[in-house]
């Protein structure tokens, strides 16, 4: 089968990619090349360099090539950002999408797996976070991200695509071989910046929020490891081609992990410690978001196996040693 991967050339996007062709699939690459890098492609995989808004684009794409299904990864990510810039949040990761849709739409193709996130949920009542939580995110991201799901609900009621929303907990870690791993610009994910810190790569690590309700006063995150996520696709994709309903999953682990406990994890596997700044709250930034993952577990047996922090920080630790530049 071949699958049409949206920003597959990103960090989630080439880890699936390359998932995907080594569990038997073909795999095709669309992405605009904003943030994504071409040499964390496999060979096997053609790149199309272009916009999920482009209908030119995105039409030529499914005439020439048989499609079977589609993982939707290209979407901005960066919450503060979102904060400042709402409108391009909006834009990018809620109206152009609907292209792609009606591209699926006119060459019949059904399946999609879409890349969503714990930030639809907002500011938690309870935690761990389950599936039916109050929805209510606190910026433009999450908000991105809740009015694609929904979307997703009325092209299933009108049109039949059948879909399955993911919602990430903190996806993080590099591939077990230490080849592949993440290299933003910005970079903006908590795990790799404390990795470069550690490793010099830049002056200091920052921890946004001291005086949260947590046990250390940072803020507590679910990190599941980037192989785990991947694995997690693999599993409700085989299961939405073969006529499981459109529905929702949370993907994490259940635990949670304080960005304190992340910066002493990466000091034990650097050896050393690091220059650690404190600064204020982050516009946007809810104090605790752990998952409730026993929805994914119980109906597809899937079970994180490289999601312990330690795991994820050696991986990460071993990618930005090799590779201080990224793919630069």
């Amino acid at each position: 089968m071949k699958i049409l991967v949206t920003g597959g050339a990103g960090y989630i996007g080439s880890h699936m990619t390359r998932m995907l062709i080594a569990r038997g699939y073909e795999a095709v690459v669309l992405d605009s090349m904003e943030y994504g890098h071409k040499e964390s492609l496999p060979a096997e995989a053609p790149l199309v360099v272009g916009n999920v808004a482009d209908e030119t684009v995105v039409k030529k794409l499914f005439s020439d090539h048989h499609i079977d299904g589609v993982m939707h990864f290209a979407g901005y990510l960066q919450v503060e950002e979102s904060v400042r810039f709402p409108i391009k949040y909006m834009k990018n990761n809620v109206i152009g999408p609907v292209t792609l849709l009606q591209c699926m739409r006119e060459a019949g193709v059904k399946p999609i797996i879409f890349s969503s996130t714990a930030a639809v949920y907002g500011n938690p009542l309870t935690v761990p976070i389950s599936e039916d939580h109050r929805k209510q995110p606190v910026s433009p991201y999450g908000l991105s991200k809740w009015a694609f799901e929904e979307l997703l609900r009325v092209y299933d009621r009108s049109y039949g695509i059948k879909s399955i929303a993911l919602r990430y907990f903190n996806a993080a870690g590099a591939s077990l071989d230490g080849l592949h791993g993440e290299s933003h610009t910005p970079e903006t994910h908590l795990i790799s910046l404390a990795c470069q810190a550690a490793l010099g790569l830049r002056a200091h690590f920052s921890i946004f929020g001291t005086d949260y309700e947590t046990p250390d006063g940072s803020a507590l995150r679910d990190y599941i490891h980037i192989e785990d996520l991947c694995d997690a696709h693999i599993k409700v994709l085989e299961a939405l081609i073969s006529g499981h309903p459109s529905d929702v999953y949370n993907v994490g682990t259940g635990t949670g992990t304080s960005v304190r406990e992340v910066v002493a994890e990466i000091t034990r596997a650097a050896g050393h410690a690091f220059p650690v700044t404190e600064a204020g709250r982050r516009a946007g930034d809810p104090p605790i978001l752990v998952a409730d993952p026993a929805k994914i577990m119980k109906e597809f047996g899937w079970k994180p196996a490289h999601s312990d922090i330690g795991s994820i920080v050696t991986s990460a630790m071993k990618w930005h040693t090799s590779h201080p530049k990224g793919y630069a």
